[in-house]
């Protein structure tokens, strides 16, 4: 299926200025080559093939670089217009669907499952779990997907501890772009202050939790990190995995189960073995809430996790990773008293598990023996309570 991709590339750059002095920042050097590539290359290998950069600072180089390659192709603004006002000011080269890219932003995303999920949805913005939420804010939605707020990084609740942000991938109709263009008399438009909001009012505008390697090389820290973290993403190939959870599902689920003593559901041995086989990856995702409510100590909480791993291993069986939420809203302690987008049903842990080992989502699958907690709140990851025929 034919992809077009609109990538933001107008903007000062101001906060790496001092740095990145001689080139817009979408051009800034990663390995010896522009950021833009590695986005362009990401977004080719995700079926895109039409690609529209919207340039303003220092546009001739962005220009220059890609005049021999005839699927991209350049927009200028001649005054600063916004983020919106440039999308605008490229209407008539639109597709009837389109994605927006943020041309500072790196997220490693299946694009096959934000377009599946949007194509009976007006506008769609790809969400990224993050606990660094005091300096992005959080994206709040519906059991539908719908938006409901953006909470700016000044305004956070107090007792959030995680959620979801922008990831700077936006799916827009082009229907739609044309209706809202008629709210605003001005040409300056900002994507995130202006349109966002008249669409969240209008209940017109999806949020979607995704996961991938995700990098903002807009200030310097990141922008060093990103030398290496980026081209080495690339070169992973993707896998699926198998979550599995642990209380219930690998050991017998006593009261709050800790410490070595464990009891194996040995049918699970096969079960692992069978997803091994097929070239799954092996993730443990547990709630921990027994350290919130001071049930065990975070010694416990590992003993009972070596003692797991060893058995598996003996049995041939590694577990790639472990993801573990220790935060309740009814802690006992203080400290863990927190809303978690970690803690099972959401999809916290599956989406940190992606960003840190690049897995295939679309082939995964959840595993787990509780219908209230183990059906994970993705519509397109695959959740198998024990007990299902399809296991």
């Amino acid at each position: 299926m034919s992809r077009q991709a609109v990538i933001l590339a107008g903007g000062f750059g101001t906060r790496l200025a001092h740095i990145v002095t001689d080139v817009p920042k979408p051009m800034a050097l990663i390995k010896n080559k522009p950021f833009l590539d590695y986005q362009i290359e990401l977004l080719r290998s995700n079926g895109f093939d039409d690609f529209i950069i919207l340039t303003g600072y220092k546009s001739e180089i962005i220009e220059n670089y890609y005049a021999k390659q005839s699927d991209i192709h350049c927009i200028k603004e001649t005054t600063p217009l916004g983020t919106g006002g440039a999308v605008f000011n490229a209407f008539s080269h639109l597709e009837d669907e389109f994605f927006i890219i943020n041309g500072d932003t790196f997220f490693d995303i299946d694009f096959s499952i934000l377009q599946e999920f949007s194509c009976n949805k007006p506008s769609v913005i790809a969400l990224r779990y993050s606990t660094d939420i005091s300096r992005y804010g959080i994206v709040d939605t519906d059991d539908k997907f719908v938006i409901k707020k953006f909470t700016e990084k000044g305004n956070l609740p107090d007792n959030y501890i995680d959620g979801y942000i922008s990831g700077g991938i936006y799916y827009f109709k082009k229907s739609l772009l044309k209706e809202i263009c008629t709210h605003f008399e001005q040409t300056n438009i900002s994507m995130e202050n202006d349109i966002f909001p008249l669409l969240v009012k209008e209940k017109t505008l999806y949020g979607l939790p995704v996961g991938g390697a995700f990098i903002d090389i807009g200030i310097p820290e990141d922008y060093y990190t990103a030398q290496a973290y980026i081209p080495q993403t690339l070169q992973q190939i993707k896998k699926p995995a198998l979550f599995i959870d642990k209380d219930g599902t690998l050991i017998v689920n006593t009261n709050y189960p800790h410490g070595k003593d464990i009891k194996i559901i040995s049918s699970t041995l096969d079960l692992l073995n069978a997803y091994k086989n097929k070239g799954f990856q092996i993730i443990i995702v547990t709630n921990q809430a027994g350290i919130a409510k001071n049930k065990f100590s975070f010694q416990d909480m590992q003993e009972n996790f070596d003692a797991i791993t060893a058995f598996y291993h003996k049995n041939g069986i590694d577990f790639c990773d472990i993801e573990y939420c220790p935060y309740h809203i009814d802690a006992v302690l203080p400290k863990y008293k927190y809303f978690s987008k970690a803690r099972k049903p959401e999809a916290g842990m599956i989406l940190h598990a992606c960003e840190k080992h690049r897995l295939d989502l679309r082939n995964s699958v959840m595993i787990g023996d509780n219908q209230a907690v183990d059906k994970i709140k993705l519509p397109y990851l695959k959740s198998v309570i024990i007990g299902d025929k399809n296991v």
